[in-house]
């Protein structure tokens, strides 16, 4: 019997039928989240969510047919990586770098702070004329959305990037993750404002949703004043491994009590998750580097992939290809990605030269999981169209895979001309040889 019903489900399989059950469709998944990292090891350029993303495509009722994206378990974990997602964005802020002291001396110029938050103003402005146009065209239902949706960034995809360069500490390096950190936590807060506006009006309960910032203030006032003292971090670092695993749990309570309460309070979920990890990387000291790893094997082993695969997943192939307008958008979406924060990255000349700056423009130009979300937060309130979500997802998959090639491009590592000395202890015969 139980051989004849794996036959079966095998037939449904092949026959191009969409697996029923709770856990047929999620055991696929979780075989693609094993797989795509083990396929693109020798395309270690394009970013594994790229491929996490063709392959749920691949699967999804686009093509192959095996996974509905309206399958309840496998919905229910999206929903999960997503916040996570949300979270370990948050969590990957150093607020400490807003007034920190740059390193190297370079060209004289204003701060990175200053010059993250005046390419964002310029960023918004270019974005907000170039959605203006493209409704006047009828290519777009909502400018405002979609202004939003051009200014975000990628930090998933700034920060990696920028560690594996060993430029994080580099006054250039911190301002491209300035200009990062302020495009996606701005853009964040924008588009909540936007859909309770877009929801309930313009009312006092936007307010609500400022509140929301409340909580993490107190929170960290009285993290700090507590967490600090010797017998809590004793005690916490008694628990923090073996089975009991107390700042994990920890992390996740802080997670979801923010998406919760953003719930409450009216707001997206990206920007209560977010607001989540910003509290506990405010929270988090220098000994907790090993509760980052674990968070990030958990978030990056499981969760994450099956959002992405999820997001593949719901792509509708055939809206965009019925679609000839959306032809047209998705070169006009894609170029406009590039040339707004390229020349929003200009004023990074106030501080660096002309390739320094273009090559920053370029790597800023990689978006990700907030126009993903951000997207589909629009699908979902009937601002954009099931043809427009697909060109987003589809700029979201090329500016992902080509902003960071063509950083590396234009900014070829630079070749370390430092002497190494060797020194020699002792005074034996071999050692005076060598």
């Amino acid at each position: 019997m139980c051989a004849w019903l794996i036959y079966d489900k095998l037939t449904q399989l092949f026959n191009g039928e969409s697996l029923t059950g709770h856990f047929l469709p999620l055991l696929l998944v979780v075989l693609l989240a094993f797989l795509v990292p083990i396929l693109l090891a020798r395309y270690r350029k394009v970013p594994v969510v790229v491929g996490e993303i063709a392959a749920g495509i691949l699967v999804g009722p686009s093509f192959l047919g095996f996974v509905q994206g309206d399958e309840p378990t496998l919905k229910l974990l999206a929903e999960i990586g997503f916040a996570f997602l949300m979270f370990m964005s948050g969590l990957e802020i150093d607020f400490s770098l807003l007034f920190a002291s740059v390193p190297g001396k370079g060209k004289e110029g204003i701060g990175p702070f200053w010059i993250g938050v005046f390419s964002f103003i310029l960023t918004l402005i270019l974005a907000a004329s170039f959605a203006i146009e493209l409704a006047h065209y009828g290519f777009v239902r909502d400018p405002w959305l979609v202004t939003l949706i051009l200014s975000t960034t990628s930090l998933g995809i700034v920060v990696p990037v920028l560690k594996e360069r060993r430029m994080v500490s580099t006054r250039l390096g911190q301002t491209i993750l300035l200009s990062a950190i302020l495009a996606d936590f701005l853009t964040m807060f924008f588009i909540t404002i936007y859909v309770a506006i877009r929801s309930t009006g313009l009312t006092l309960n936007i307010l609500l949703i400022v509140a929301l910032f409340i909580p993490v203030f107190l929170f960290y006032r009285l993290g700090m004043r507590h967490l600090r003292r010797p017998a809590v971090q004793h005690l916490l670092e008694e628990l923090a491994d073996a089975t009991a695993q107390i700042k994990v749990r920890g992390a996740f309570a802080i997670m979801i009590a923010f998406v919760v309460l953003a719930e409450l309070l009216g707001a997206e979920l990206i920007l209560g998750a977010f607001l989540g990890g910003v509290l506990a990387s405010l929270l988090s000291g220098p000994n907790d580097e090993k509760l980052r790893y674990k968070l990030d094997a958990i978030g990056f082993g499981l969760f994450i992939p099956l959002f992405f695969i999820y997001v593949g997943i719901g792509f509708d192939l055939k809206a965009f290809l019925d679609n000839r307008g959306a032809w047209l958008l998705l070169p006009l979406l894609l170029a406009a990605a590039f040339v707004i924060k390229i020349l929003s990255a200009l004023l990074f000349r106030l501080s660096f030269g002309w390739r320094e700056s273009l090559a920053s423009g370029m790597l800023i130009s990689a978006r990700l999981s907030l126009i993903i979300a951000a997207s589909s937060v629009g699908l979902r309130l009937g601002a954009i169209s099931q043809s427009t979500n697909a060109a987003i997802i589809l700029v979201a998959v090329l500016t992902a895979t080509f902003s960071p090639l063509a950083f590396n491009k234009l900014l070829p590592p630079s070749e370390d001309k430092r002497k190494h000395v060797i020194m020699v202890y002792g005074s034996s015969d071999l050692a005076s040889q060598v």
